[in-house]
């Protein structure tokens, strides 16, 4: 008979066999939740607060431009970046010299574009658009304040439409 000399326990290769994988899985799963901690979804394009298991969203600034009696056009040109809003109100409420036009993602905030808009004259507003849209995006046009917002879903083509904002 003879004897066999065995090494040291960290150089048994079923040892490694059975804890590679154990090891793997404790890197991967490090790995993960590191990243799901440290990277940020973006915040979805309403207002939403979490309120125990239901979500509640703020539509007070929709009531605002609601009760102000707003309503308008807009009208996107693709070819020419152009956009060009039309804006009144039934109540005679003052309008702002500046607009704001966000053009959100409807589930990545990081993909949102905002447009500013100047006033031409009363009631009439421009802007430029630097990229071409895709998919389907929500519109929302509000003063520098957020005093009030008109909001709108919209759905492609965009170059042939004219997209009434509020209600008259």
């Amino acid at each position: 008979m003879t004897t066999q000399q065995i090494g040291p326990w960290y150089k048994q290769p079923w040892l490694w066999f059975i804890l590679a994988p154990l090891i793997a899985t404790v890197l991967y799963s490090t790995v993960y939740i590191t990243a799901s901690i440290v990277t940020n979804d973006g915040v979805v394009l309403d207002e939403y607060t979490k309120k125990a298991k239901a979500f509640h969203a703020d539509n007070s600034s929709i009531e605002a431009a609601r009760t102000m009696g707003l309503y308008g056009d807009l009208k996107l040109d693709q070819l020419t970046g152009d956009v060009v809003v039309k804006l009144k109100s039934s109540n005679g409420n003052l309008l702002p010299s500046q607009l704001e036009l966000v053009i959100g993602h409807p589930s990545r905030a990081s993909l949102d574009i905002l447009v500013s808009l100047r006033e031409l004259q009363p009631g009439y507003y421009a802007g430029s658009l630097d990229k071409t849209l895709k998919g389907r995006k929500f519109l929302i046009i509000q003063p520098e304040g957020k005093a009030w917002q008109l909001r709108l879903e919209v759905e492609p083509p965009y170059d042939e439409q004219i997209f009434k904002l509020g209600s008259e």
